[in-house]
């Protein structure tokens, strides 16, 4: 055989095999872009104030946007619809009477992140987030200290959001 059409074949083997792995991965773009189940994202907001016990689930009761619903306005949790990395953030502000505001995000009654609007007779802001890898039902809340005095939390300024990642 010919080397030069020894070299053509193995270039258009070379091409070949680009060619299918670039499909490949097209493909698992494709897949995550057009699978529903995977579209997961929320923001909801505080309508209006409330006063905070101990412990006490803060429920965002006006949903902006719930795509797969995992977010439950009327209990305040964030359920995962299946396996992965999602990423959620709050942000929040005290009234002005209220000392100082301190709340948690859980993961299954466990706390994965913490913010603090601080003290003063004006109203001040807060946040936290957390990147965090869920399994089936998993649930994630926001909530008042443990053990925490009563202290309030603004409405229209204070928002729950999360999306899946990957």
């Amino acid at each position: 055989m010919d080397s030069e059409y020894i070299n053509k074949l193995a270039e258009v083997k070379q091409k070949t095999e680009e060619s299918i792995a670039n499909l490949q991965k097209s493909k698992i773009i494709l897949d995550d872009l057009t699978n529903p189940r995977k579209r997961v994202a929320f923001h909801a907001r505080l309508s209006q104030h409330v006063t905070l016990g101990s412990s006490q689930t803060v429920i965002f009761d006006d949903v902006i946007t719930n795509i797969s619903n995992a977010y439950d306005h009327l209990t305040g949790l964030f359920t995962a619809p299946y396996d992965g990395v999602y990423f959620f953030a709050s942000s929040f502000l005290k009234t002005g009477a209220s000392p100082s505001l301190h709340l948690e995000m859980m993961k299954n009654g466990a706390s994965i992140s913490k913010g603090h609007a601080a003290a003063g007779n004006a109203s001040e802001s807060g946040s936290m987030n957390a990147i965090v890898s869920l399994k089936l039902g998993d649930v994630i809340k926001i909530r008042h200290f443990e053990g925490t005095s009563i202290e309030t939390i603004h409405g229209d300024w204070s928002f729950f959001t999360g999306y899946h990642v990957y």
